[in-house]
């Protein structure tokens, strides 16, 4: 197989996480000798793909000009409208986008990280993949998103998305959908996660194939006594958490992408040991005692595989189903910051560090969890499966 064209995909979502992925992926298949172009709608989180040396356009937004948020998360159909996937405008304007940019690098093969209009836009003109963690990436033979929480009710009808993306599609030529899970459809789909915090394990035809870690994690020293934090700046200042983990103190490690001189300077000055970088999490896990973080899918995955336990303080609904799902395996203690009446404990952070029961669960889900990885390395795994795309 000579060299072929691949086009990364990244449309929805905030943070890191996507383009670290996108960048592991595109590095393996740089090296197998194609063509790796990326395409985001976020640039300022493009930097791990910048530093693999793979070229990055910028992608189209959906987000319309007169976006309002909508005040709920009951269903993936409320994020994706909060999205613009009910302004057929603003739809039109992304696959148009995409189509530019599919016109641009004449991909063999798309691989999609939570980006519907690109999938809709790459339909028979590319062999495509679909990657992300469960929350990112539902089941595509889905009718209908299902319940993801209680506490409010769903805003958005998974119908009328549905009618305004064939509208959309109408208007730019393009044929309709006959169901909202066709926004993740492909000839391949790979859900880089465990099966523990995949919210869709119960519909979903196959388990999930597991996280794209840079390195193995290694199992936690004993006699660890570090806490280790990975939090970032919009939670930091929300009321209650720098008090916290000033309190925390000396026994403290963070990292705070983009965090401002202020906070740095706060935490110092409580003896905390902030890092300006991110860290290799293998090493820093290894000599935690318990990790703090927002319930972020891929921290939860290097946790549950080093056998550390864990303390989330989510602040959404993809942090609340990740931090719910560790408390259920008794590895995690989880804490809603989306609750108005809920102000974080220091005390109770402390008192869940010191919990033998479950620093003794997070050490048997670590051997089990890196079993699994052993047995089958998800990145390698993932990259036969996009050769096999481009092959075929």
């Amino acid at each position: 197989m000579g060299s072929r064209r691949v086009l990364l995909a990244w449309e929805l979502g905030v943070g890191y996480g996507h383009s670290m992925k996108l960048a592991r992926i595109g590095s393996r298949l740089a090296a197998a000798g194609h063509q790796v172009t990326a395409a985001c709608s976020r640039p300022f989180f493009a930097t791990p793909l910048d530093k693999a040396g793979i070229p990055v356009l910028v992608a189209p937004e959906t987000t319309p000009a007169d976006f309002r948020p909508i005040p709920a998360s009951a269903t993936l159909t409320d994020s994706l409208a909060q999205a613009g996937l009910l302004d057929e405008q603003a739809m039109r304007r992304a696959l148009a986008g995409w189509r530019a940019i599919i016109d641009q690098t004449r991909p063999d093969l798309v691989i999609l990280d939570y980006a519907p209009m690109a999938t809709l836009a790459a339909r028979g003109r590319a062999r495509t993949m679909q990657s992300g963690v469960g929350f990112c990436l539902p089941p595509q033979h889905l009718e209908a998103f299902p319940l993801l929480h209680a506490f409010t009710p769903p805003m958005a009808r998974d119908a009328d998305m549905l009618d305004a993306v064939n509208r959309a599609l109408a208007a730019e030529g393009l044929d309709a959908i006959d169901r909202i899970g066709a926004l993740f459809q492909a000839d391949d789909a790979f859900v880089t996660t465990f099966q523990l915090l995949d919210p869709y394990a119960d519909v979903r035809p196959r388990p999930a194939d597991g996280p794209l870690m840079t390195e193995p994690m290694r199992e936690r020293r004993p006699g660890a006594d570090r806490i280790f934090a990975y939090l970032h700046m919009d939670v930091i200042c929300r009321p209650g958490v720098m008090a916290a983990l000033q309190v925390l103190g000396p026994m403290l490690d963070i990292y705070t992408p983009s965090a401002s001189p202020a906070a740095v300077a706060a935490l110092r000055a409580a003896g905390v040991r902030v890092h300006g970088e991110a860290q290799r999490m293998s090493v820093v896990l290894e000599r935690a005692r318990l990790v703090l973080h927002q319930g972020n899918a891929g921290v939860a995955a290097d946790a549950l595989a080093a056998g550390v336990p864990q303390y989330t303080l989510c602040q959404h609904v993809e942090h609340y189903l990740n931090g719910e799902a560790i408390s259920a395996a008794g590895v995690a203690r989880s804490r809603l910051l989306f609750d108005p009446g809920y102000m974080p404990d220091p005390t109770d952070i402390l008192a869940f560090a010191e919990d033998a029961d479950a620093a003794e669960l997070a050490l048997a889900a670590g051997r089990m969890h890196r079993a699994m990885l052993e047995e089958r390395p998800p990145l390698e795994h993932l990259v036969e499966r996009c050769l096999a795309l481009l092959a075929a």
